[in-house]
């Protein structure tokens, strides 16, 4: 621990000790201490990350993807939610990439950012509004 900052069941106190007077719930106390010790876990949660299953849950998405070429471009809505949804996936991707640099996406990151760029570039070409 570094010096000068208190442990986390003392930070955890101070925080608690400083809502004591303006009167909050203890759900919501339990909430915040919630927060708070993942927060103090900080980068310990997010090294632990499974690799293996997110890249087994990204494979499973990525063979449910809709097409771009199967959507008519007539149908604005349609292309619009196809485009969305793949550039969602790109980004989901990019994160599990930076956290899982071992990943078997790993080579394929740059190709899908560039698809990312793209498709997104085209969400505001076809004047689209997100849904999610």
């Amino acid at each position: 621990m570094a010096p000068g900052r208190p442990s986390g069941r003392d930070a955890i106190e101070e925080v608690l000790g400083g809502l004591g007077d303006v009167g909050v719930s203890a759900g919501l106390k339990l909430l915040l201490v919630l927060a708070f010790g993942t927060a103090l876990a900080g980068s310990g949660a997010a090294a632990a990350m499974d690799c293996k299953a997110e890249e087994a849950a990204l494979m499973k998405d990525e063979s449910e993807l809709p097409r771009l070429e199967v959507a008519s471009p007539a149908d604005r809505p349609i292309t619009c939610i196809t485009l969305e949804t793949i550039v969602a996936f790109a980004r989901r991707l990019k994160t599990h990439v930076a956290h899982c640099p071992a990943s078997s996406y790993a080579q394929s990151a740059t190709e899908w950012d560039k698809t990312r760029v793209d498709y997104a570039a085209r969400f505001t070409q076809n004047r689209c509004k997100r849904t999610f």
